[in-house]
């Protein structure tokens, strides 16, 4: 699919407006017409603002083709000379002058563009941490981000009081409009050069990186971390960490959360447990961590290898949850010491799948997560299906998930079912990001479900103390940009278990909200980390899903699930080959045996597949009489004890033992 037939509605719309502003002030200038000109000049303003604050995509592509905001300005510039040329009363005097204070203002601009760069460099630490006491560091307060962040989008526009003076020259025919317009675009942007200017002075009291490292080793020194959650990652895959953080928090040894990208920093949940930020590998290889001797990898990433090469660690794969697919058993996972795993079930993955991984460095663990997993339905009106497939995933192998094959046709079979059921829709969250197909599924999915709600006279939800609950969130979630990273790391350097607490009751009062100010009835398209999957999961009483973790997650609810078979087997072949589906009600993509499954919620007797569900539970996730968290810190400990009794090693880059001679 080309490029342009993937823009959005909206960009389509900025770029044909961009086009249109520029169009407008040459008219004006071929025509002699200063309202014209206005009309285009404010219009190309308005875009400015939009590409900065809105059209992200739009100003990525205008970017690509060289029309980024300095082109775009300096052609507004050359467009308003040419219109004052026009004009029989300018002088060449007049228009020299206009001229050089469009050349002055380039160049102070380019001076503040410089400054801008060195300030951002100034105050941009090596590490970007949470719960880290940094008051050694002598951080001052944040600019103000408009200062730092794409300083010329701001900047270059200052000048539409020159470009605007111009016009009201060649509208009134009065030079003091002009010399207005040149005082206040250049006052302005004086103005925030000293501004730039004071604060450059200010960071001078940050140490070097260099310190800083120093600093942070010395911290690490008199931490001495014990348990080592370790990960990198894209910018939306933070949920894998964000699932391991509570468990992180709960166990009784010393923990330190290790992040390589500073995305990942800003969109961490809130946590009590020490959080370290080291984007470059050199940084990180040369911190010793001490007594630390486990470190957990909750994802297979290239840069886990800069953890990895620490011999005196003990390295195991905990994963982001347990499921059949192929990256369930990723020959990555023989570089760990252990994989753990929830249940009986990942162990026989690795045995059949034969990829190097030992049993007998194989643990299993249980799934922390699930300890206070419901197993009852939320007494709504209707039963409660839902529809939660997994992403396409990096290859086209068939059945990576039901969405593009099967997703609308089983949506459409869901809004026609007698009795009639409510649709919750929570697609993962990599949804479209490869497939174009997988997109339109999930747009036609949400067409039907709000078709439907439309028609059964459902209105737009009162949302008032749902959005007060989220600026209260917004404090407590991702980075918002108010201020930058190294005023937030110091803000955040004390751990306050008041306010994790307070956090966690806040997204309980949101999920109470959310789910009251729902009617039973009325279908729901669930997108973004609220509400959750687990919380979802309390109001279904079926989950059809794919094969994936999702599914091993439901089973400890107990509850009915069901399985789309989009591979072109045998249901047999399938429950063969995808054991968490061996408890599950199979559909076909047309829909077919989505009756049968839609009977086993609505009779207890006609649930047929109970007994073999509870046993699946044992087999997916362990025994259900001993919790998940004891399991795991077990698992910790005992690691930890091995780990431990072991002779110690020669740090990295240390000195080599007596009686020992390099090659």
């Amino acid at each position: 699919m080309s490029k342009l037939r993937e823009l959005s509605r909206e960009t389509l719309f900025g770029a044909a407006l961009l086009g249109l502003t520029y169009l407008a002030m040459l008219a004006g200038v071929i025509t002699e017409s200063w309202w014209t000109f206005a009309i285009g000049a404010a219009g190309s303003y308005a875009v400015d603002a939009l590409l900065l604050h809105r059209l992200q995509d739009l100003a990525k592509l205008v970017q690509q083709i060289r029309l980024g905001i300095t082109p775009r300005a300096l052609l507004r510039q050359l467009l308003v000379l040419g219109l004052l040329i026009t004009t029989t009363s300018a002088t060449s005097t007049g228009i020299g002058m206009v001229l050089l204070a469009f050349l002055l203002l380039f160049g102070l601009q380019l001076v503040a563009g410089i400054a801008a760069r060195m300030l951002r460099a100034s105050r941009k630490l090596p590490v970007v941490t949470r719960n880290i006491d940094l008051e050694p560091l002598n951080i001052p307060d944040s600019p103000p981000m408009p200062l730092v962040r794409e300083p010329m989008s701001r900047l270059l526009p200052l000048d539409a009081f020159l470009v605007f003076g111009v016009v009201g020259y060649v509208a009134l025919g009065s030079a003091w409009i002009v010399a207005a317009g040149a005082v206040l675009t250049l006052g302005v942007t004086v103005l925030a050069l000293l501004m730039l200017a004071w604060h450059i002075r200010r960071a001078r009291t940050i140490p070097s990186p260099e310190q800083v490292m120093e600093f942070t080793q010395s911290w690490l020194d008199s931490y001495r971390p014990e348990v080592v959650l370790y990960f990198s990652g894209s910018a939306d895959s933070a949920y894998q960490v964000n699932m391991w953080l509570d468990t992180m928090a709960r166990l009784p040894r010393r923990g330190i959360i290790v992040l390589r990208e500073r995305v990942i920093a800003a969109q961490l949940a809130p946590t009590s447990v020490p959080v370290l930020c080291v984007p470059t590998s050199t940084d990180l290889m040369a911190l010793d961590f001490g007594p630390a001797r486990v470190a957990l990898y909750p994802a297979n990433t290239g840069k886990n290898i800069h953890m990895l090469r620490n011999p005196v660690i003990k390295h195991v794969f905990i994963g982001h949850g347990d499921s059949d697919k192929i990256a369930s058993v990723n020959p990555f996972s023989k570089v760990y010491d252990e994989v753990w795993t929830a249940g009986r079930a990942g162990l026989d993955r690795y045995v059949r799948a034969q990829v190097g991984v030992r049993t007998d460095e194989i643990v299993e663990v249980g799934r922390p997560q699930l300890d206070a997993i419901r197993t009852d339905t939320a007494p709504n009106a209707v039963r409660t299906v839902l529809y939660a497939p997994t992403w396409e995933g990096w290859t086209d192998e068939p059945g990576n998930t039901s969405l593009t094959d099967a997703g609308p046709t089983l949506i459409a079979r869901l809004l026609k079912a007698e009795p009639g059921v409510r649709v919750l829709y929570k697609p993962h969250p990599f949804t479209g990001i490869r497939s174009a197909q997988a997109r339109r599924a999930h747009q036609k999915i949400v067409a039907l479900l709000e078709a439907a709600n439309k028609a059964a006279g459902h209105g737009e939800p009162d949302t008032r103390e749902l959005a007060a609950l989220d600026r209260r969130l917004a404090v407590f979630d991702d980075d918002r940009g108010a201020t930058d990273e190294a005023h937030n790391s110091r803000e955040e350097g004390r751990t306050d278990p008041g306010i994790i607490a307070e956090a966690a009751a806040l997204v309980d009062d949101w999920h109470r909200v959310y789910w009251k100010g729902r009617p039973d009835t009325a279908h729901l398209v669930i997108q973004g980390p609220r509400p959750s999957l687990y919380s979802c999961f309390d109001q279904a009483d079926l989950l059809i899903s794919d094969i994936s973790s999702v599914v091993a997650d439901f089973v400890a609810t107990e509850k009915p699930y069901a399985i789309t078979n989009c591979e072109g087997i045998t249901h047999e072949e399938f429950r063969v080959k995808h054991p968490t589906s061996s408890a599950a009600y199979m559909l076909l993509p047309d829909g077919k045996g989505l009756d049968t499954a839609l009977a086993a919620v609505h009779l207890r007797e006609a649930d047929e597949l109970a007994e073999q569900r509870r046993a699946l539970r044992t087999y997916l996730l362990g025994p259900s009489d001993v919790t998940s968290m004891s399991r795991f810190t077990a698992a910790v400990d005992d690691l930890y004890t091995r780990a431990a009794d072991l002779r110690p090693l020669t740090p990295l880059g240390g000195e080599t033992p007596a009686g020992l001679s390099r090659p």
